[in-house]
């Protein structure tokens, strides 16, 4: 049995590997400063009971891309700062220490990121945390013979689904498992994909469409569409005859052709789509603009939701300026989430060594801004990899505008990870 589960964690993990960073990264990073936010909101009666800490600081790290001049995603940091700021103020830091980030920008380049790992071990850090970095690999390759822990919001390259003293705390891969499990839940039966015509992104979702939706029971296939392709309606015509549901990946200006194409052909099929693919307002050369569209995401940015509230009240009190968005959302979530893991763990002398081993032994944990998804690091989430600390994940409906309403957690069957023979 351990042999068999070994080999299927091998295989998978190698194939999600490909197809999740290549296909991600040929999509259009989520750090283009192309965020939707807004003005946090300060209610600070949300905060809860202030309970200081005032114990010996201890240094936690946050690797974000930073300012330069192609991107500008420093509310990543400013995100991450308040988490850690609220948590010395209200949830006692981490086991009564207060918590000293120190931040670094990795620019999107090799070379500055395994400069920003070098200083954290420098600097004794007792872990590094991150949003979803494109270098993780660089930062895994200095941190992780170091000891030091890297908490991440989400990885998938294979270093990162499989080096020691890694943990995922979303799952990457649920963009597909979500839509292919609401898919069969609904009844639908024949999926087809409409992937971005890159080499990095049209095949690898063939396997890993074929793996996750043929293991759902539903046929999958897709057509690879050239990026600039102005009207995909030849195209999702003949790939669509027999489709009663469409799962687009790609980004937002591939996307908005294929909605309209697919809007046009077959107007009432359900339409499945990462996040990546909307815009506010960029849905207005859409018939009825993105309104329907089913859309996997991993945060709820419900403006209404308790979790949204608190994170809205920190960001006004410690944000140093930070919109409520995408970007600082992914700062904020997995520092506090680390933080209130460990917390969960009853860490009371937090070093690398000891934050290692309470990462792995510590209770599930809520994710912040999911309002319910919750977190385990204990290695059993998924069989692809000990590193993924959740197997679920978040559907959402979009507005004709292209907000997401009526946020839904996925629960995500592993066996849809599982591989031929396994």
């Amino acid at each position: 049995m351990t042999k068999s589960r070994t080999g299927r964690r091998f295989i998978t993990t190698t194939l999600l590997s490909v197809i999740l960073t290549a296909g991600m990264v040929a999509c259009g990073g989520s750090d283009d400063g192309g965020d939707s936010a807004a003005e946090p909101s300060a209610n600070e009666s949300v905060l809860g009971t202030p309970n200081k800490a005032t114990g010996t600081p201890i240094t936690i790290g946050f690797i974000s891309d930073g300012k330069s001049q192609a991107i500008d995603v420093s509310d990543e940091i400013r995100g991450a700062v308040a988490a850690a700021d609220y948590a010395n103020e209200y949830l006692g830091g981490i086991g009564g220490h207060p918590i000293e980030v120190k931040s670094c920008e990795a620019l999107a380049q090799p070379a500055a990121a395994a400069d920003c790992a070098n200083q954290m071990v420098q600097a004794g850090a007792a872990a590094v945390v991150g949003p979803t970095p494109g270098e993780l690999d660089h930062l895994i390759d200095v941190l992780s013979p170091a000891k030091i822990p890297l908490v991440v919001h989400s990885g998938t390259t294979q270093k990162g689904l499989s080096a020691p003293g890694v943990y995922l705390l979303t799952n990457g891969t649920a963009y597909f498992a979500s839509s292919a499990t609401a898919a069969k839940d609904e009844g639908l039966k024949n999926t087809v994909g409409i992937a971005i015509g890159v080499p990095g992104a049209e095949g690898p979702t063939r396997q890993i469409g074929s793996l996750i939706w043929g293991n759902a029971g539903l046929d999958f296939s897709v057509v690879g569409i050239p990026p600039g392709t102005a009207d995909m309606t030849p195209q999702i015509s003949a790939a669509g005859g027999d489709a009663d549901n469409f799962f687009v990946i790609g980004n937002d200006s591939f996307c908005t052709s294929a909605f309209k194409a697919i809007k046009t052909t077959k107007p009432n099929a359900p339409i499945f789509a990462i996040d990546r693919c909307l815009t506010i307002g960029g849905g207005s050369s859409i018939p009825n603009g993105y309104e329907g569209i089913n859309v996997a995401t991993t945060l709820d940015l419900s403006p209404d939701a308790p979790d949204s509230q608190l994170y809205s009240a920190v960001l006004a009190k410690y944000g140093d300026g930070a919109k409520f968005g995408n970007l600082s959302s992914v700062g904020y979530a997995p520092m506090l989430g680390m933080i209130k893991a460990l917390n969960a763990a009853k860490v009371t002398d937090p070093t690398a060594e000891t934050v290692m081993a309470a990462m792995k032994t510590a209770p599930p944990t809520e994710y912040p801004l999911t309002n319910g998804l919750m977190f385990q690091c204990n290695g059993e989430q998924l069989p692809i990899s000990p590193n993924i600390c959740s197997a679920d994940g978040l559907l959402a409906k979009a507005t004709k505008n292209g907000e997401l309403t009526d946020y839904q957690k996925v629960t995500v069957d592993p066996s849809l990870y599982d591989t031929p023979g396994a």
